[in-house]
């Protein structure tokens, strides 16, 4: 049984099991992990709040299940509202997938051939990708992140692990090695299915740990992507991959208190509506806001730009 202790702020030696991180202590296995309820972790670059923190916003949760707000310079926990409830995730579900691509593929250009990517659910978000398509990594993660294309994320979880299975296991591994407790994946791509589930505070981590790499920042403040690949025929094709994101498509005004970097969104209809926000201040700040189940777009963007102007 994982332990569920919390502590507030940042910094502590002894970091609770949900709020840790493996990464630099080598000497504690992902057993030591399951077993124990605390371990000197020293995720001293982590935020962590011990319940919720809502006084500094008028944001109605009526419409939400879940929203957060991190300050990563500052390390503070600026507004928390069910940061570690179990949730669906719909389409968030591809920061982990794209996260082992980064780990995983160290040439981002190589071009390689695509798999079984067939999914029967309907009206699921695909690019139209078949089995012998050939295009680069890179171009992968563009379509995984802007259209939110489920193909394209499963093309990625084959290519890297041999199988959908044998990936959702090391996405379940990645997750407990951040520390990110409160998080069971099945699929790559955040389809619904039992026991798929996070919750926001963990969506902040694996967000915080892609931030690492600056073509992940450089792909979600793109607007639209021509993809061009070559179809198991040979033939060449061009296609355009666009961002669901309504702040980089101007079909909504950002906030007043930051500036909009970039974003994921994923939306089914167990998950709502869920996106999650990379935005810095007049002074360069940089924050993370996560919204999760809300019960339509409006209210989606109208509890992030309240979050960002009660805030921030």
């Amino acid at each position: 049984m994982l332990g569920t202790l919390l502590l507030s702020g940042c910094g502590s030696e002894n970091v609770p099991l949900s709020y840790g991180s493996l990464d630099n202590n080598p000497d504690y296995s992902l057993e030591d992990l399951k077993q124990q309820t605390t371990i000197p972790l020293f995720a001293r670059e982590l935020c962590a709040a011990a319940s919720d923190v809502t006084q500094k916003s008028s944001v109605s949760t009526a419409a939400i299940n879940s929203a957060c707000v991190y300050d990563l310079s500052g390390k503070k926990v600026l507004y928390s509202y069910n940061a570690n409830e179990h949730l669906s995730p719909a389409s968030l579900t591809k920061l982990m997938t794209v996260l082992l691509a980064f780990e995983n593929c160290p040439d981002l250009d190589q071009k390689i051939s695509v798999g079984d990517v067939t999914i029967k659910e309907n009206g699921a978000q695909l690019f139209g990708l078949k089995e012998g398509d050939r295009l680069s990594i890179r171009d992968l993660l563009y379509i995984t992140l802007l259209p939110s294309a489920n193909d394209a994320a499963l093309a990625l979880a084959i290519y890297i692990a041999g199988s959908e299975e044998a990936f959702s296991d090391m996405m379940n591994e990645r997750a407990l090695k951040m520390g990110a407790t409160n998080t069971h994946f099945v699929n790559p791509h955040g389809l619904t299915a039992e026991e798929h589930y996070t919750c926001a505070y963990d969506l902040y981590l694996m967000f915080n740990e892609l931030l690492k790499y600056p073509e992940f920042t450089e792909i979600i403040q793109t607007a639209s992507k021509t993809i061009e690949y070559t179809s198991a025929d040979g033939s060449l094709n061009s296609k355009d991959a666009k961002t669901t994101n309504q702040y980089l498509k101007g079909g909504i005004d950002t906030p007043k208190a930051v500036s909009v970097i970039g974003g994921k969104t994923g939306s089914t209809q167990a998950a709502g509506k869920c996106m999650i926000v990379y935005a810095t201040s007049g002074s360069g700040k940089p924050y993370i806001v996560v919204v999760m189940g809300a019960e339509d777009v409006d209210s989606l963007y109208k509890t992030i730009n309240r979050l960002c102007d009660d805030v921030i």
